[in-house]
């Protein structure tokens, strides 16, 4: 169990610009050797914190995130939990809209999104532990291709950290509270199938370590080729072509099932949130999550990631505070 709680701790990080490295340059490979450090304090973030959270969770025996906002702070629940609802939507729209480009680039043919939906759709009309075994299979396949790649482009390449920015403290802190924020959504529906708070615990401490492990992987990727890989939209998508056409290929397909299970997990989330206002009737709640979400997807995926990912930074903050103060 605890590598299946690991796994959905990933899967809800592990999106669209994670996998695609644009997200992972933003906040760490353009800040030069301080990046190291900036990984660390996010690493500390999303692995002792998001253990502590999910641990709490289960003891709470919390459903949804409403309830677990109530237990942090019942004064600011209106405005935090319709924040947090919208943001969830914004981060669904945001794997939808990149999942359409990524299988438009396979194939050559539009609608993916509404392909992934559905995938979305049949998922968790089956239930939690079909997300969670979902999430079990695909995430360790993501985890060995961003791996393989990184690995490989550093021992083909010429590692060498370029100067560093003190900057990359406050960037680490604010990525591992944007990504505590995001995922306690999450951890707020695993009582649910996880009744062993300290399972629960591990399962946080492992995902954030890996998570931590694979950023550094892909931060000296970054620094073992030329600078201008930085500049382009998939850093990583660059890095696998570096490699081999095949695994370009492979790649595109590794960032689908990034998106997919990303957006997994943002659904479950909102999905659990309205289920009691759809007449508790599962298919309406998800249908409802999935029609807005695709909507909002018709924005594009860059301009829907610049504004949402800092904004809720700062939610995420006041979070984690209150979850200490648990």
């Amino acid at each position: 169990m605890i590598h299946k709680i690991a796994s959905l701790y990933i899967a809800t990080v592990i999106g669209a610009g994670f996998a695609s490295g644009r997200e992972i340059v933003e906040f760490f490979a353009r800040f030069g050797s301080w990046g190291l450090v900036g990984i660390l304090i996010a690493t500390m973030i999303l692995s002792k914190y998001g253990g502590k959270a999910l641990g709490k969770c289960v003891q709470l025996n919390v459903v949804n995130y409403q309830e677990l906002i109530e237990k942090l702070s019942k004064t600011a629940v209106p405005i935090i939990d319709l924040l947090y609802t919208v943001f969830l939507l914004l981060g669904t729209s945001i794997m939808f809209s990149g999942a359409g480009e990524a299988i438009q680039r396979l194939t050559g043919i539009p609608g993916g999104m509404h392909f992934t939906a559905l995938l979305v759709f049949i998922a968790i009309i089956k239930g939690s532990k079909t997300v969670l075994a979902i999430n079990g299979y695909l995430v360790p396949v993501m985890i060995v291709m961003m791996g393989y790649i990184s690995i490989a482009t550093v021992i083909r390449g010429q590692l060498s950290l370029p100067p560093g920015n003190l900057l990359a403290i406050p960037y680490g802190v604010l990525y591992g509270a944007y990504n505590y924020g995001f995922s306690l959504a999450v951890f707020a529906g695993v009582s649910r199938v996880v009744k062993n708070k300290h399972e629960a615990g591990w399962g946080g401490v492992v995902g954030g370590l890996v998570l931590g492990a694979i950023i550094l992987l892909v931060v000296l990727a970054l620094y073992s080729v030329p600078g201008q890989v930085l500049n382009m939209s998939m850093p990583m998508l660059e890095l696998a072509y570096l490699i081999s056409p095949t695994a370009a290929i492979l790649y595109t397909v590794v960032i689908w099932m990034a998106m997919y299970t990303t957006a997994l997990s943002h659904a479950v989330a909102v999905t659990q949130r309205i289920y009691r206002y759809c007449g508790n009737r599962q298919w309406v709640a998800v249908l409802l999550v999935l029609l807005i979400t695709l909507l909002i997807a018709r924005v594009g995926f860059a301009p829907l990631i610049t504004v949402t990912y800092p904004a809720f930074g700062v939610i995420g903050f006041f979070l984690l505070w209150r979850m200490l103060r648990l």
